[in-house]
Order: structure tokens, then sequence, then C-alpha cells
């Protein structure tokens, strides 16, 4: 964690109500939803990228919705799953599993924010894990949901403008996968290098492989896979083919 990610949160926190209804979640959650422009942007990011930008999309929704909901810990209950992402992002063999759940209703019945942000990354990382070359599609749905959700709307455009310039110039889309149909297959991204969250979250760090294997190497041993249930014993990666010694780069 650095002190930048404090700052790129701050976009969320505000005391300007939060307008959600039922209707929300049907409109965010539409896998079918276009929006060319955005689409063309989403599809020139790498593989990870995508994922990375996922994550930090999710960050600043959950910063956002955190005063508004109180009966849901946040750290209890999220944390150890972005926590996983994080960690996928680096080798998708990380990740144990896409199933997160994400049924959350309010006192009536009725979904919440969340509910439409796990249900994309649901798909998303389904895709991501099981090497689907479309996983860009939903990074549309959950900038959007982010977008609606953000007090002001300037302010997130500019950074969001920001981010995806950064992201698209260091980690651009690699078309090495299969074509089925008009959709990528088998996308083998195992040699895509690992992106740290410094990259999203500090602007003064500056990129290349050697300067991020220490702070890579610094959060994998954070982790605790024994007590995270996202997260792959490295007797658990060994087993699916990883190469190397697991939680270090």
């Amino acid at each position: 964690m650095t002190s930048h990610r404090g700052s790129i949160l701050d976009l969320a926190n505000s005391q300007v109500e939060l307008t959600w209804n039922p209707n929300c979640h049907k409109e965010f959650s539409n896998l079918l939803i276009t929006n060319e422009h955005l689409l063309g942007l989403v599809f020139k990011l790498g593989y990870k990228a995508a994922l990375g930008i996922a994550t930090v999309l999710t960050e600043l929704v959950h910063q956002r919705l955190e005063k508004f909901y109180p009966h849901i810990n946040v750290a209890q209950e999220f944390t150890p799953r972005i926590q996983s992402l994080w960690a996928g992002i680096i080798d998708p063999l990380y990740l144990k599993t896409y199933k997160f759940g994400f049924k959350y209703l309010d006192e009536k019945g009725c979904s919440l924010p969340y509910f439409s942000n796990w249900y994309i990354l649901f798909n998303m990382t389904k895709g991501y894990i099981d090497g689907s070359g479309c996983i860009h599609q939903y990074l549309v749905n959950l900038s959007l949901l982010t977008r609606y959700l953000m007090p002001n709307k300037n302010l997130s455009d500019n950074w969001f403008s920001e981010i995806m310039d950064k992201t698209i110039e260091t980690f651009p889309y690699l078309n090495d996968c299969e074509v089925l149909d008009g959709c990528e297959i088998n996308y083998d991204c195992s040699n895509l290098a690992p992106i740290p969250q410094e990259f999203f979250f500090d602007s003064n760090f500056k990129y290349s492989e050697e300067g991020a294997k220490p702070v890579l190497n610094a959060f994998l041993q954070s982790l605790d896979y024994n007590n995270n249930p996202w997260l792959c014993t490295p007797e658990e990666m060994l087993a699916k083919g990883f190469k190397g010694e697991p939680y270090k780069v």
C-alpha cells in the first residue's frame, strides 16, 4: 500500500447521495452493453492490465459505497478477494476460484451496487482463469458502473483517461491467441509481465521489470494463503503447473 492509494481513492469520497435502484443492476450487469468508443479503448489493454484496471475500479467502487451500506463489512468481505485479484494479475495460477459470490441485497431484497460489481468480476475473472480472450468486454460494464457511482464525473473521467493512457502504453494488448467464431480462446498470458499495484496507484512509480520485483515480492510475502479462500497454496499452484517458486517473482 502506498500513500498515493489514498489520493486515488479520494475520488470516491463525498457526502453526495448515491442514486441506485433495482433497474441499475439490470443496466450495468447487462453483458450486451455497447459503447464502441470505450470498447475500442479497453481492447488496447494487455490481458493482465485489463484485470488490473478492473481491480482498481473495484477499490474505487467499494470506497464510494462503504458509508452508504454500513451493514456490509467491507474489510472482512472484500479485502481477501481483492488481494487474490492483485495476486492473479501477477499470475492467474494464484487465483483459486472465480466464484466470489455476488448476491448483495438490501433489507427489501433489492440488489446493491456491490452485486453488480462482483457479478461483472465473476464473469471477467472466470474468463481470465480459463484463458478466454474476451474478458475486455466486461471492463466496459465495470467502467460505466464506476463512472455512474462517482460523485465528481469530471475528476473521475480525467483520472480514468490518464490511467488508461499510461497502462495502454506500458502494457499493450498482444494478439497472440487463437480465434474461434470471432472470439479469442486459449489466451496464454503466462509470459506477460506481472503488474504491481503501485503502477496504478503511485504516480511516482516508474515501471521496469527489475524495479517491480521488490514491490511484487513484498506483496506476495504479505499474503496469508492459508486463511484466504480465494488464493491457492504453493502446493496447489505447483500441481496446476506453476513454473518457479510460488509467492516469489
